[in-house]
This record gives C-alpha cells, structure tokens and sequence, in this order.
C-alpha cells in the first residue's frame, strides 16, 4: 500500500490514495509531499518537518484505514497532525533558513558582530543577538549557523539546508575544515585555525542533522537574505564586548 505525506498543502497530512493527495496540492503553490509504502516512514516525514502525531484511534479499524481514499491526516478517525509552525520547504523536503552576520568596524578593537537567523516573517526560531566573544565577520557568520542549528533541533527538524551570503563559510565547509583537520588544525602555511573553536562548535551541531549549504549573493534583493542580514545588524547594535 502507498501512503503520500503532504507537508505543505491545503490539508497537511497523510493520504492513501494519490486522487486524495493531488486534491491537496494540485496548483497549490509550493506545495510539498512524497510517497511512502509504509504509513511508519510517512508519519516520520511529516514529524521530521514540523508536525506532532497523535496516535491513531483504536475504534477506527484497519480496514477502514486501507480503503482506498483514507484521510491520515486531518480526519477526526484517524492519524491526526498538528502543525508547531510553518517552514518555508524546498521540493526535496529542506526547511529553508537564512544565515548571516554582521560586524561593523571589522577587525578594529570597537568593532561589534551580531549574528541573524531568519526561518521567516515573525518567525518564533528567528534569532537577533551579539556574537559570543570575538566581534569578527567570520565569528559572526558561523556563530549564525550554529544558532540556526540549533533552533532546527528544538524545532525537532532532521533536514535543514542552510542559506548564506558567506563564501568563507561555504569554503570552510566543502574545502578548508577536511585539510585542517588532518593538519591538526593547522592551516597549509603552518598557522592555528583563528575560527578552530566556532567551527568545531558548527560542526557539533550538525551532529543528528541532514545539512546542505547554498551560497546565495549577499545584498541583491532575495528577501530571506535581507531579513536575515537585518538580524543581524540589531544583534550588532547589542554587542558589549
């Protein structure tokens, strides 16, 4: 039997027949779902993108489950969701947050680094603080991930895919951190990692999650950048040093 997930749609849950779940997102926009043959692995989806289940009920036979256009998601007899908030997700099933950090006067001694995660408008995970420690660009930005991994797992989300500005923390990530740490953390010249501490830290909290990094152009217009970068900025301002 085939059970189709629908995590974003006109009614989230789960279907056992595709006419029901292309009811759900037919022309719906962004519309997100996949196909399981196990309602277990369908239920897992849905929890890993910002759902909580409750347990079927126990008057509700198994038959009437398998008849073909069963509802597991919003119907009162069955499998039943509650959505905790609302993700912006790709076609692959990637909660989308955007990351960036700020530092005025770079490298100065009164220099101030805030850090922004933005999940979306008014969002409950988005996050505007100073950096812990030293105020720099790269400290900021990969403090930004961090913070944004961390808010993934309260949100108890296994796939996140993070947006930033940052090619020094893309670089980190595919390139540099492999060679470092087999160098001792040391860079091709000999020198300590300045970052060491902050990228071990973002690594840590990769620990239990699906992560994939895009790089997108910082400042021309795409909207979760800005917001983020926005973040950012006010979690600057706060910076005591």
């Amino acid at each position: 039997m085939r059970y189709y997930a629908v995590v974003n749609g006109r009614n989230p849950g789960i279907y056992s027949s595709w006419e029901e779940c292309k009811s759900q997102v037919d022309r719906y926009s962004h519309a997100v779902y996949k196909k399981f043959f196990s309602l277990h692995e369908a239920e897992w989806f849905l929890r890993n993108h910002g759902f909580s289940s409750c347990s079927s009920d126990d008057d509700y036979s198994q038959e009437s489950r398998d008849s073909e256009g069963a509802h597991y998601g919003i119907s009162q007899r069955s499998y039943s969701t509650q959505r905790r908030y609302t993700f912006d997700i790709d076609s692959d099933g990637y909660v989308n947050v955007y990351t960036d950090g700020a530092c005025s006067s770079n490298g100065y001694s009164h220099a101030k680094a805030g850090i922004g995660v933005y999940f979306g408008d008014n969002h409950p995970l988005n996050v505007s603080q100073p950096v812990s420690g030293r105020a720099t660009n790269h400290n900021a930005e990969i403090q930004a991930v961090t913070k944004a991994l961390e808010q993934a797992k309260k949100a108890k989300i296994k796939y996140i895919k993070i947006n930033t500005d940052s090619r020094f923390l893309i670089n980190c990530i595919n390139h540099w951190m492999p060679k470092w740490k087999r160098n001792g953390w040391r860079t091709r010249k000999g020198k300590n990692v300045i970052n060491k501490q902050e990228l071990i830290q973002m690594e840590n909290a990769m620990n239990g999650l699906n992560v994939i990094f895009e790089y997108v152009p910082g400042h021309q217009g795409i909207y979760g950048n800005e917001m983020a970068d926005k973040l950012a900025c006010e979690g600057a301002a706060d910076y005591r040093g």
